[in-house]
């Protein structure tokens, strides 16, 4: 697997992004959007990255500045396999966050999507109080990992 930072704007990104809204979509009824603007990506000490197997784009994650020692997980999206894009995919998007200076990792899933909370726990990511803009929303799932 080799993992590389892109546009989010790459005709990868953007067919990765698309299966992502469509797989959220019969999860939650929703595409997940509304706390998203793909942008961020492109501000200092954010990234886009894909994974690619076998020349294939299969995964894909970002990471948005939260303040100056915590980086926010965003559209994290891995193919259905065997193979655990998903598990690689975490691992490199915490060493690419080690490398912007990141100390810890946030993200926030809904409590309608089991599958994905129960994943993010099986990485390391632990239960934490919800953050803004997700204080409010009774629905939201927030966890968070310290690296290093």
């Amino acid at each position: 697997m080799r993992f590389e930072k892109t546009d989010v704007q790459s005709a990868d990104a953007q067919m990765l992004l698309y299966e992502l809204n469509v797989a959220l979509m019969g999860i939650l009824g929703h595409n997940g959007t509304k706390h998203v603007c793909l942008d961020d990506f492109n501000h200092d000490k954010s990234f886009f990255v894909i994974g690619y197997d076998e020349g294939m784009p299969v995964c894909c994650a970002g990471i948005r500045k939260f303040d100056d020692t915590t980086g926010e997980v965003k559209r994290v999206f891995a193919k259905k396999n065997r193979r655990g894009y998903g598990a690689e995919l975490m691992a490199a998007v915490e060493t690419l966050a080690l490398d912007c200076g990141y100390r810890r990792l946030i993200l926030e899933c809904r409590e309608g999507n089991p599958h994905a909370i129960d994943f993010y726990k099986r990485v390391g990511y632990l239960p934490c109080e919800n953050y803004p803009p997700y204080k409010n929303e009774t629905d939201a799932v927030c966890l968070e990992k310290k690296l290093l």
